[in-house]
C-alpha cells in the first residue's frame, strides 16, 4: 500500500527555514569568539617580538652578524671564556637598581676634552690616498677578489673568526699588508664580552686581550677599530692600548665611528704613529651609491695632502674596488698601502 506524504504548510516551512538560519548563526558566533581567543592567546605570547627583533636588525646588521660570529669564535682565544646562557638572567637584578645605574652613567660621560693635534700634511706632487678594507675573517672568496687587484689595499681582520688566519697568511703571500681590525665595545652594546675592549676594564684586562688578539694575527702593522663608539671615547681604555701598540711600534688608525673619539689624539700624545678614517664608502651597499662616496670624499685629500678611507669586505664593495683597479693609475692621486702612507708623513 503506497505511502501519502502530507506537503508541509507555509507556516511550517517558514519555521524550519528559521531554525536552520538560527543554527548557522549559533555556529558562527562560536567559531569567531574560538578564533578571538586564539589570536588574544597568540597576542599574549609575543606577537611584538618578531617587530622589535626587526627593528634592531634594521638599524645595526652588520654589527650583529661580527657579535654573533665573534661570540662563536671567542673560546678560541686564550682568554676568553664561554658566555653562559644564565649569565645576563643573572645580571638582572643588578641591573635594575636605578640609583647605581644613575651615579654609573654620568660619571662616564664625564671624560676629559683632549684637543686634537693637526695631522703631518703631505706636501708631494699628488695627495696619498690609502683604503682600508674592514671586517676580514669571515669569507675566503671575498678575500681571493681583493687579493688579485693591482690597487694598493690594506686589510683589517677581526680575530679568533673562521678564515682570520686563513686570510692574513693569503694577503701575505701577495704583499698585502694587514692590520688587526680590534673589536671594541659600542654605545648600544649592555656590556663588553670576553674578547672585546670595553667598559669597566682595568689596564691589564685591556693591554692583555690586545696582545692576544696581535698574537692570533701575527704579521699585522697595526690596528684599527671595529665598532667602538664607547671605547674610544674613554681615554681610560684607550691609554693602555697605545702603551701597548707604542712597545711594538705599530700603526694605528682611528677608525671614527664617534665624533668624540679621543683614540687618535690619545695615540699622537703616546708618541704612536696615527691616522684617521676620513669617510666609510658603503655604508650603503650599492655600487653606485660606492662610487658616489668615493667621488664626494676624494677630493679632500688635496687639504692634507694624503687622505684615509674605509670600506669593507662586501660583494657590492668588491665591485666598485674591481672597476676602480681599471682607472685609479688615471686619477689625479697617488694610492698606496697604509704603512707607505706612515712613512712618507714620518719623513715630512
Amino acid at each position: 500500500m503506497a505511502k501519502h506524504y502530507r506537503r508541509k504548510s507555509r507556516r511550517e516551512t517558514i519555521r524550519d527555514r528559521l531554525i536552520l538560519a538560527s543554527l548557522v548563526l549559533l555556529l558562527s558566533l562560536a567559531a569567531a569568539v574560538f578564533f578571538m581567543t586564539r589570536c588574544s592567546a597568540v597576542q599574549d605570547n609575543g606577537t611584538s617580538e618578531p617587530v622589535v627583533s626587526e627593528d634592531i636588525t634594521e638599524r645595526q646588521p652588520a654589527a650583529s652578524a661580527d657579535a654573533a660570529a665573534l661570540k662563536a669564535a671567542a673560546a678560541v682565544s686564550q682568554d676568553a671564556a664561554p658566555v653562559s646562557a644564565n649569565k645576563e638572567i643573572e645580571q638582572k637584578p643588578v641591573q635594575a637598581e636605578p640609583q647605581k645605574e644613575v651615579k654609573k652613567v654620568p660619571e662616564k660621560k664625564k671624560q676629559p676634552v683632549i684637543p686634537e693635534p693637526p695631522e703631518k700634511k703631505y706636501t708631494g706632487e699628488r695627495p696619498m690616498v690609502a683604503i682600508i678594507i674592514d671586517d676580514g675573517g669571515n669569507r675566503m672568496d671575498y678575500a681571493k677578489r681583493a687579493a688579485a687587484l693591482s690597487v694598493p689595499l690594506t686589510w683589517a681582520i677581526i680575530p679568533y673568526l673562521q678564515f682570520s688566519k686563513n686570510m692574513l697568511e693569503l694577503a701575505q703571500k701577495n704583499d698585502i699588508p694587514c692590520i688587526l681590525h680590534l673589536p671594541m665595545q659600542a654605545i648600544t652594546d649592555k656590556h663588553a664580552y670576553q674578547y672585546v675592549i670595553g667598559e669597566g676594564m682595568s689596564e691589564e684586562e685591556v693591554r692583555k686581550k690586545t696582545a692576544a688578539a696581535l698574537k692570533s694575527l701575527d704579521g699585522v702593522v697595526g690596528v684599527n677599530n671595529h665598532r667602538g663608539s664607547l671605547s674610544t671615547a674613554d681615554r681610560s681604555l684607550m691609554d693602555p692600548l697605545m702603551d701597548e701598540l707604542k712597545e711594538r711600534s705599530l700603526i694605528f688608525v682611528d677608525s671614527r665611528t664617534i665624533i668624540n673619539s679621543c683614540a687618535y689624539a690619545v695615540a699622537r700624545e703616546k708618541g704612536v704613529t696615527a691616522l684617521r678614517n676620513r669617510g666609510f664608502l658603503d655604508n650603503v651597499s650599492d655600487k653606485k651609491a660606492i662610487r658616489a662616496a668615493f667621488d664626494q670624499i676624494l677630493p679632500t685629500a688635496r687639504k692634507r695632502g694624503h687622505l684615509v678611507m674605509i670600506c669593507h669586505f662586501r660583494p657590492a664593495t668588491l665591485l666598485f674596488l674591481e672597476e676602480l683597479d681599471k682607472i685609479y693609475k688615471k686619477l689625479p692621486y697617488e694610492f698606496v698601502t697604509l704603512p707607505e702612507m706612515a712613512e712618507r708623513l714620518s719623513e715630512e
